[in-house]
């Protein structure tokens, strides 16, 4: 049989297939050499790091947080170093044999392990997984000894926050804990290591960004259990965070919580001229150690018992009535206005009538016909029912907002309130009603609407010590570098306002404070015999019942007044303030008064030794010409800046 010959078009068609089958196979090979090339050339170094991961780990190093000290150098808050255990799945053959072997040697039960394995865990096998937090170093020792028994567990050390002081000075410095994920996002990647923990109240989380440092690390090669063999590079050293000196002064938080042990309330201590806070101590206090790695519930489940709230911070986050403490306002919006003079009197029978409302004078006797600086002594509530009244409440409001009422401080806490000094436009706009010419009674006695904190208060007494000069309060004396360069010059300017009264008229005021201790007054229990106090007392009632004298018999404990005594010393040249709030104390003059006279008392033999002379007040004429020779002409102006 004789073979047919291919056409001419079959041949074409043929040689068509082969050329393309030949193309198709030309790109792919060009492909595959591509991708080649792609791998081994352009990213071979990428794929080589890739191929070396596992043997290579990059350990990070969390820096050191920075420390906290007192005014005095101190130690507040610090780190310890914290030993804890970890495991890396990708270098653990067998993990509950490991797990077996790591319950033995920590006691701790194998299935306790198993769950902070599973609750830890990731997808990524060479990320180390938590399993026990700050075993403590005697069982850190052991475990290192028996490492060849535990394949892909290691124990690691890293600083832990530690607060010596405990109570002494929790709400100052607050607490720090876990960072949650909203924090965890806000962190820059050079602290995302030494960030997990964060400041969650107080300074520490104030001056967080400050306190925490750099993170560091290291690049090292383990073997087939993950032990480290060698490091391959230079370590980067972790950068601490900034250390910070407060304007606390730790010997008188100690004192101060010693006075009021089993009260609660708030004590506080400042330098008028400049604004430091020597001491804040708020009552009931707690430890913040319990909160460092995570508060147990138990812990928890105590501090939150009761009702008393001892997490808030009361100097700036409670808000009281100031009572009598606010008179001073109302007697210098008077003086100013040209409402009053100083010899201005009005007449005290123990109760004043509005229409058919009868408002009480704390003396149901009366104080007779009396003058600004008698009233401010003998705290006469009629003197200042109607000298709120002639004023009304839109200029004791101007003037409470003048002296920092109503208006956050800047101190650097976070969540700082700023009480509330009512106006006719506030009650209109809250309660949909008008403001009653007789509301302005109680508001004139610190009563009624009015609320401020008790830092506000510290501050206000500061003010008048000043003789007008307000200054804003602060808890950082200084902020030092891990360098050594401080942030804050010694001599760096202040936030202050000079407020348009003039002097003469906080003389005035100042004069009626010290005859409140040294004459007839309320606060003669803070009388000091080596040098001179200016004081003022205050009731603060906690619950409405008019302007009636109240009868603590017929109360609850917990509805009983607060005590309250603000007062700066001494009162011709002043060089500390103090504040003092006793929850439920009743009588400022029985309560407060004599707690801030010994703690003015401890501050000048312990802390400062201010220069005083001893006032001769033995008769009412050498009290008198103590008063011109000391409170009108002796005064020494100070140094202003607006």
């Amino acid at each position: 049989m004789k073979n047919a010959l291919m056409s001419t078009d079959e041949f074409q068609g043929l040689r068509r297939r082969i050329t393309l089958i030949v193309g198709v196979m030309g790109v792919l090979l060009l492909l595959l050499v591509s991708r080649l090339w792609y791998l081994q050339v352009l990213n071979g170094e990428y794929y080589e790091g890739l191929a070396q991961g596992n043997r290579i780990r990059v350990i990070p190093q969390e820096a050191p947080r920075g420390i906290i000290y007192d005014r005095e150098g101190v130690i507040l808050a610090f780190n310890r170093p914290a030993f804890n255990v970890q495991l890396v799945p990708e270098d653990t053959p067998d993990v509950t044999e490991s797990l077996a072997n790591l319950s033995l040697l920590s006691g701790i039960p194998q299935g306790e392990l198993q769950d902070s394995l599973k609750k830890n865990r990731t997808s990524l096998k060479f990320k180390p997984v938590v399993l026990l937090n700050d075993i403590g170093r005697k069982t850190a020792d052991l475990l290192d000894s028996y490492l060849e028994d535990l394949p892909g567990i290691s124990v690691t050390v890293e600083p832990k926050r530690l607060y010596p002081t405990a109570f002494l000075s929790s709400h100052v410095l607050g607490y720090v804990g876990v960072i949650n994920e909203d924090q965890l996002k806000a962190l820059p990647i050079a602290k995302l290591y030494s960030g997990r923990i964060v400041g969650q109240s107080g300074v520490e989380r104030m001056l967080d960004e400050l306190l925490v440092g750099n993170d560091g690390g290291r690049q090292v090669e383990v073997d087939n259990v993950g032990r480290e063999l060698q490091v391959l590079s230079q370590p980067v050293k972790p950068i601490p965070g900034h250390d910070v000196y407060l304007t606390v002064d730790l010997r008188l938080q100690r004192y101060i919580r010693t006075l009021m042990a089993g009260k609660n309330g708030v004590v506080i201590v400042m330098k008028p001229r400049t604004g430091e806070i020597l001491s804040m101590n708020s009552f009931p206090d707690y430890d913040p150690n319990l909160f460092v790695g995570g508060i147990q519930d138990r812990h928890w489940s105590k501090l939150v018992a009761g009702g008393k709230q001892p997490l808030i911070n009361k100097a700036t986050q409670g808000t009281y009535p100031p009572g009598s403490t606010f008179k001073m306002v109302v007697a210098l919006a008077g003086l100013d206005t040209g409402v009053i003079t100083k010899d201005t009197t009005f007449d005290c029978p123990g109760y004043f009538r509005l229409n058919r409302e009868i408002s009480y004078c704390w003396k149901r006797s009366g104080h007779g016909e009396v003058n600004v600086v008698e009233a401010l002594s003998q705290s006469c509530n009629v003197f200042f029912y109607k000298l709120g009244l002639e004023l009304g409440v839109e200029r004791i409001g101007k003037y409470a907002n003048m002296l920092g009422f109503g208006l956050t401080t800047g101190v650097e806490l976070e969540s700082e309130k700023s009480g509330l000094i009512p106006s006719k436009d506030w009650k209109e706009r809250v309660f949909k009603e008008k403001w009653y010419v007789g509301e302005t009674i109680p508001v004139a006695i610190g009563q009624g609407f009015v609320t401020t904190t008790p830092l506000q208060l510290a501050n206000y007494t500061n003010v008048i010590a000043n003789r007008g000069l307000w200054v804003r309060p602060t808890l950082v004396k200084n902020v030092v570098s891990p360098e050594g360069q401080k942030l804050i010059p010694d001599d760096g300017p202040r936030q202050t306002r000079l407020l348009d009264i003039p002097e003469e008229y906080f003389d005035i005021v100042r004069e009626g404070m010290v005859e409140a201790v040294y004459g007839s007054g309320t606060a003669f229990r803070a009388r000091s015999k080596t040098f001179t106090v200016a004081g003022k007392t205050g009731t603060s009632q906690v619950i409405g019942r008019g302007l009636k004298p109240l009868n603590k018999d017929d109360l609850d404990p917990k509805h009983l007044p607060h005590s309250l005594f603000v007062a700066f010393a001494p009162a011709e040249n002043p060089q500390v303030s103090v504040m003092v709030l006793v929850e439920h104390g009743e009588a400022g003059s029985k309560v407060a008064a004599p707690l801030g006279r010994q703690i003015l008392e401890f501050y000048r033999k312990n802390i400062d030794q201010f220069h005083a002379e001893a006032p001769d007040i033995t008769t009412i004429s050498n009290r008198k010409r103590y008063f011109q020779r000391r409170l009108r002409d002796a005064f020494q102006p100070i140094e202003r800046s607006n």
